[in-house]
C-alpha cells in the first residue's frame, strides 16, 4: 500500500500516458484489419497489448529527464499521431516511400493533408499534449531509480523477444514501422547495377513486350493448367495463349524472386552477387523504350532495378501491399493504356498486388465465384475451404486482367507478346502451411502465362513454335532474363541462350 501510495502520481502518469499513446498511434494499425469472433479480436487484443507494453518501455525512458521528455516525447508524439490519422482515415502505410514524399513535401498534394479534419484533429493532439505535459510536471519521485523501470526494461525486451521469434510482428506497425522506415529511407541501396558499354545493340527493335509480373499465383490453379475450377474462363477462350505448367523458383518470397527475374542472377547461385545487369538497362541501351507502372511498394533490395526504367509510375504508393484497403491492380489499367500508344518497340511491365494475402481485398465484389470466403485476417479461426474459394476469386481476376490487358494490345495490331509470370507460388493447406516464403513445392512452382499476337508469329515463326512447343517442359525461373534478350538478338552481351525458352532444342 505505500508503494502504491508513493508512487501513485508517476503509475498515473505512464498509465494516462499509454493510453493516449494507444489511441492516437498504436490503435490506428489495428483499426482496418478484419476480423471475425471473439477468439480473433482476443488474439489481436494480446497483440496490440504486448506491442504497447513494449513501446511503454521507450515512453518511460523518455520521461526520465525533463527536457528530453519536453522536447523528444513532443515531437514524437505530434509526428507519430499524424501518421496515426492517416492510418486511420486512409490506411495508408508508412514506409520509404511515404518518408520519401513527406521529404519533398508532395504528400501534402497526395492525400490532401490540409482538410477540416485534419485541422480538428490537429487542434485535439495540441491539447492532449498540452494535458500530458501538465501532468508530467505533477510527477515527484525520481524515475531513474523508480521500481517501474524494471517494467520498461521487461517492455523493451518484450520487443525483441517477438520480433526474434516472428519478425516483422511489431515492426510492421505504428510506431515502429515509422522507425523503421526513416532508417530504410536514409540506408544505401545494397545493390548495385553493373553499366551497360554503348556498343550493346538489338537485331530485332520492333517488338511490344507486355510483362505483368504476378504475385502469389501457384500454376496448379490456373484452369489452363487443368485445375477443376474455372479460374481462367476468358483465357481459355483465346487464341494464341499458352500456360507454362512446370515453372520452378526456390525463390519463395517476393524480394529474391523479383531481383532474381529481372536481372542476370541465377537461381542456382549459392550465393548472391549485389552487383548485378538490370534487365532495363539493357532493354535501354538497344532503344527499347522501358516503363514500369506498379501497385506494389517498391521495395529497397529491388529498387535500382525499377528505377532503371526510363519511366516508373506507382498506383496508390503510400498503401503497401499489407493494406486492407489497398487499390485494385485495374488502377494501372488506364496508365497503362497511355503508354501502350507511345510506341511501337517497348518493354512495359505492370507489377501486380495479385494474389497476396488477404485474398478479400484483391478483386472486386463481381469476381467473388466462389463461396463461401474469408471474413477474416486470422487464418486459424478460418476453414480452408474459404480461404482457398477467397484465393481461386483472385485467379478470377487475374483472368480479367490479363484479358483486358490482351484486348488492349490487339488493337494496337503490332509484333506483341504478353508474359504474365507470377514472382512465387502460394500454399493452400499443404503440410499445414498457409501463404508463402516457406518450404514447399507449390510455392516453388508459380504460374507462367503467355499471349502473342497474330504479327508476332507472321515475323518470327521460329521463335514463337519453340515457345509453343516448349510449355510442357520442365522450365527455372533464369529463362526471363535471358528469353527476352534472346528474342531480340542482343548484340555485343554475353547472356545465356542455352536458357531461353525461344529456342527449341534448349529444353
Amino acid at each position: 500500500m505505500n508503494f502504491f501510495k508513493k508512487y501513485k502520481q508517476q503509475i498515473y502518469f505512464h498509465l494516462i500516458l499509454n493510453l493516449i499513446v494507444a489511441f492516437c498511434i498504436t490503435l490506428s494499425s489495428y483499426y482496418h484489419i478484419p476480423l471475425s469472433g471473439f477468439k480473433d479480436y482476443l488474439i489481436y487484443f494480446i497483440h496490440f497489448l504486448l506491442l504497447q507494453f513494449s513501446f511503454f518501455g521507450i515512453l518511460y525512458f523518455l520521461s526520465i529527464n525533463k527536457y528530453i521528455f519536453y522536447v523528444g516525447f513532443s515531437i514524437l508524439f505530434i509526428s507519430l499521431s499524424f501518421l496515426g490519422f492517416y492510418k486511420y482515415s486512409l490506411d495508408l502505410s508508412v514506409t520509404k516511400s511515404m518518408i520519401e514524399a513527406i521529404s519533398e513535401t508532395s504528400l501534402l498534394v497526395s492525400v490532401d493533408l490540409i482538410s477540416i479534419p485534419f485541422i480538428a484533429y490537429v487542434l485535439f493532439v495540441g491539447l492532449v499534449l498540452y494535458f500530458v505535459i501538465k501532468k508530467y510536471k505533477k510527477i515527484k519521485v525520481n524515475q531513474l531509480k523508480s521500481p517501474l523501470i524494471i517494467l520498461a526494461i521487461l517492455g523493451i525486451a518484450t520487443y525483441f523477444i517477438i520480433e526474434s521469434y516472428r519478425h516483422n510482428t511489431f515492426k510492421s506497425r505504428l510506431p515502429y514501422v515509422a522507425f523503421n522506415s526513416v532508417i530504410e529511407f536514409f540506408e544505401e541501396d545494397h545493390i548495385q547495377l553493373l553499366p551497360i558499354n554503348n556498343n550493346v545493340k538489338a537485331i530485332v527493335n520492333d517488338i511490344n513486350f507486355i510483362f505483368i509480373l504476378g504475385e502469389s499465383v501457384r500454376a496448379d490453379h490456373i484452369q489452363l493448367n487443368g485445375y477443376n475450377r474455372e479460374t481462367s474462363p476468358k483465357l481459355s477462350k483465346r487464341k494464341n495463349v499458352i500456360s507454362y505448367s512446370d515453372l520452378y523458383t526456390p525463390l519463395t518470397h517476393t524480394v529474391a524472386s523479383v531481383k532474381q527475374l529481372l536481372t542476370n542472377q541465377s537461381v542456382n547461385d549459392v550465393v548472391k552477387s549485389n552487383e548485378v545487369y538490370s534487365l532495363f538497362s539493357i532493354l535501354n541501351a538497344t532503344d527499347y523504350k522501358t516503363s514500369w507502372i506498379g501497385n506494389s511498394t517498391i521495395v529497397k533490395s529491388y529498387a535500382p532495378i525499377i528505377r532503371s526504367n526510363k519511366n516508373v509510375e506507382l498506383i496508390d504508393k503510400f498503401r503497401s501491399i499489407m493494406s486492407f484497403n489497398k487499390a485494385l491492380d485495374e488502377e494501372m489499367l488506364q496508365p497503362f493504356d497511355s503508354v501502350l500508344k507511345t510506341t511501337k518497340n517497348q518493354f512495359i511491365t505492370l507489377h501486380m498486388t495479385g494474389s497476396h494475402w488477404w485474398y478479400e481485398n484483391r478483386y472486386s465484389d463481381e469476381f467473388r465465384k466462389f463461396t463461401p470466403v474469408t471474413d477474416s485476417k486470422h487464418i486459424p479461426s478460418l476453414e480452408a475451404e474459404q480461404i482457398i474459394n477467397s484465393y481461386d476469386n483472385t485467379l478470377v481476376y487475374l483472368d480479367n486482367f490479363i484479358d483486358t490487358v490482351i484486348s488492349s494490345v490487339e488493337k494496337t495490331h503490332t509484333k506483341s507478346i504478353v508474359m504474365y509470370v507470377s514472382d512465387h507460388g502460394e500454399i493452400l493447406g499443404e503440410g499445414g502451411k498457409w501463404l508463402h516464403a516457406q518450404e514447399s513445392e507449390v510455392s516453388k512452382n508459380p504460374a507462367m502465362i503467355v499471349w502473342y499476337s497474330d504479327e508476332l508469329f507472321s515475323a518470327y515463326p521460329k521463335s514463337v513454335s519453340a515457345l509453343i512447343k516448349n510449355k510442357e517442359k520442365r522450365v527455372s525461373a533464369d529463362f526471363f532474363y535471358h528469353s527476352i534478350l534472346d528474342l531480340i538478338q542482343v548484340q555485343n552481351f554475353d547472356y545465356d541462350k542455352e536458357k531461353s525458352i525461344f529456342k527449341e532444342e534448349n529444353y
